[in-house]
């Protein structure tokens, strides 16, 4: 009986939890390539997510949107939309190329278990020595009597 009153008690509207850059496909559609340009871009979508380590010619805006998926899953998010935008400039600062990545095109990445064996733990007597050191090094220290 209490368990019914808490369950209609609580709210059937679902809570939407914004990351980033809101409504980035429309806002995607006004950059025009070989038109646009680093201040077009700014005044339209803003300071970008991130900038690239390598080139600071590329920029990202992300947008994320995560839903609570039910009452009964005790407030687990489900990503609803998962936007990222890249746009490339050439050296003028003029857009070079726009990418837009959504949820289907993200990659599902599997980490692999299995352990890196070492080779020389069964090659010739520099193997054994070397084993040997490496035995030495990670074994605890103990206190020697004197």
């Amino acid at each position: 009986m209490y368990f019914f009153l808490i369950i209609t008690g609580c709210s059937n509207k679902q809570v939407v939890k914004n990351h980033g850059i809101t409504s980035l496909e429309i806002k995607a559609d006004k950059i025009i390539e070989l038109k646009s340009n680093k201040n077009d871009v700014l005044e339209i979508i803003g300071k970008p997510s991130t900038v690239s380590l390598f080139d600071s010619n590329d920029w990202f805006f992300i947008e994320r949107e995560l839903i609570n998926q039910s009452v009964f899953k005790l407030g687990k998010s489900k990503i609803k939309k998962n936007n990222v935008l890249e746009i490339s400039f050439n050296q003028y600062g003029i857009v070079k190329s726009k990418k837009l990545y959504d949820l289907a095109s993200m990659n599902k990445i599997k980490a692999e278990k299995k352990i890196t064996e070492k080779d020389y733990d069964k090659r010739s007597g520099l193997g054994k020595l070397l084993k040997s050191l490496e035995q030495k090094i990670n074994s605890p220290k103990t206190n020697r009597a004197k």
